[in-house]
């Protein structure tokens, strides 16, 4: 049976606020045993990728010991939680999409550049770097390199065609643009002379 904690549970929660602002920090774990659960499953439900949802609620723990005096005794310890852990996720999204504005601005010049400087386009080593890092992907991921780069779909239309979320097409596409950036550097290097 789940819904709102009694106020006994309340009022536990407040004593263990109590002790920790008294200056007992090992008060503070009953209070991360009793409610970490509840942190994750909160996270889970909203993250647009699995692999945040430990980070954040680590983060959200964090920051609630650190800020633990702007805690209102009588109020629910939970919901501070909450809304701390939504705070953080939202500013985490928030940086997720400048940075994912910020590559496909930067894709968009390039290749603008390109074309007004035809000499440019000569195949460079990291153009043929990258497209030997191309080739060691998988189909499936040179699939969807080629919807967003070669057709100029919309990662909308990229879900929707691949029956994918909007997260793992965004989430992947940037995994995958980092692991062609990383596997251009290796190669660069390797090719450099001793």
């Amino acid at each position: 049976m789940s819904g709102p904690l009694p106020d006994i549970e309340h009022a536990a929660d407040d004593a263990l606020v109590a002790e920790v602002q008294a200056g007992n920090s090992r008060a503070f774990e009953p209070l991360l045993d009793r409610h970490l659960v509840h942190i994750r499953a909160f996270i889970a439900l909203r993250a647009p990728v699995s692999h945040l949802t430990d980070e954040l609620a680590h983060e959200t723990f964090v920051y609630a010991y650190r800020h633990l005096q702007d805690y209102k005794a009588g109020t629910s310890f939970r919901s501070w939680l909450r809304a701390i852990a939504w705070n953080l996720l939202r500013a985490e999204v928030q940086r997720f999409s400048r940075e994912q504005a910020h590559q496909a601005h930067f894709a968009a010049e390039w290749l603008n550049q390109l074309e007004a400087n035809p000499a440019a386009a000569q195949p460079s080593s990291a153009v043929e770097f990258l497209e030997d890092c191309l080739q060691e992907l998988p189909a499936p991921m040179r699939e969807l390199l080629a919807l967003k780069y070669a057709e100029e779909r919309s990662t909308d239309e990229i879900a929707r065609r691949l029956r994918r979320t909007l997260a793992w097409v965004r989430t992947v596409l940037f995994r995958l643009r980092q692991q062609l950036k990383d596997c251009i550097k290796k190669k660069q290097g390797k090719a450099q002379p001793c």
